[in-house]
């Protein structure tokens, strides 16, 4: 199919995503995650396609004192099956030389039906403060939730660009999840208490990064900035029915 509409370019947002069954599934993991990438490249050097790999924050997380944002030339080191497999996934990638390797992080879009529990991290919290007046959410994992418009925006600015390369993008700024929950029912009019907790205090088979805010000015360099995540907030509470 790829030789035969002999693409511009090639946006492969198709992944395992399923961070938890990571670890028990590793083979179909791997499958969507690495070996789909392998045959991307490999078909979009037949046909002299770029090829944009969306990959993910959790290639990075084992450096435990981590306190600033990670650039694009920083060591890499994931902890869990999931970022190995987005990790070896990259490199797959980069075996093609018309790449662009997109690291971004925390997705989360509106769904035309409203809030739906388990889709992303925003929907889930909207659809718990219908029944709860507190939540308890973890506030030493940091990160930079982002709003997938504002990520697709950017990627396919880069893609007019053309420049290969590795390139975080991201909304600008950072925070942690018991403070994207907080600013999330502030801007929402919801008066949901959150509770902030540990990782520790939320059982969960998989080692997540405690910091993986990356750096977005190699992005800024070329003229492609997205807005903060405060207003990937208001964005998607204005997207979504509710």
């Amino acid at each position: 199919m790829i030789g035969s509409l002999r693409p511009r370019a090639v946006i492969n947002c198709a992944a395992w995503t399923a961070v938890d069954k990571a670890e028990t599934e590793q083979a179909a993991c791997r499958a969507a995650n690495e070996h789909a990438v392998r045959a991307l490249a490999d078909a979009c050097r037949e046909v002299d396609a770029l090829l944009v790999q969306v990959s993910s924050d959790y290639v990075f997380g084992a450096d435990a004192a981590r306190t600033i944002p990670y650039t694009e030339d920083d060591a890499t080191g994931p902890l869990g099956q999931y970022g190995a497999s987005k990790l070896a996934g990259e490199a797959a990638a980069r075996s093609w030389e018309r790449h662009q390797v997109v690291r971004t992080c925390g997705l989360y879009s509106a769904g035309e039906s409203g809030p739906v529990r388990g889709r992303n991290f925003a929907d889930t919290m909207l659809v718990l403060a219908r029944d709860r007046p507190e939540v308890r959410v973890v506030a030493d994992q940091f990160c930079t939730p982002s709003y997938v418009p504002h990520v697709a925006a950017a990627i396919l600015a880069l893609l007019d660009d053309g420049t290969p390369g590795t390139y975080h993008a991201t909304n600008s700024g950072g925070t942690c999840w018991h403070q994207f929950a907080t600013e999330l029912f502030h801007q929402a009019g919801l008066p949901t208490v959150v509770t902030a907790i540990e990782s520790r205090e939320y059982p969960s088979p998989v080692a997540r990064p405690p910091y993986s805010i990356l750096d977005t000015s190699k992005l800024a360099k070329l003229g492609i900035t997205l807005p903060d995540w405060q207003q990937g907030i208001a964005d998607y509470l204005a997207a979504t029915p509710r």
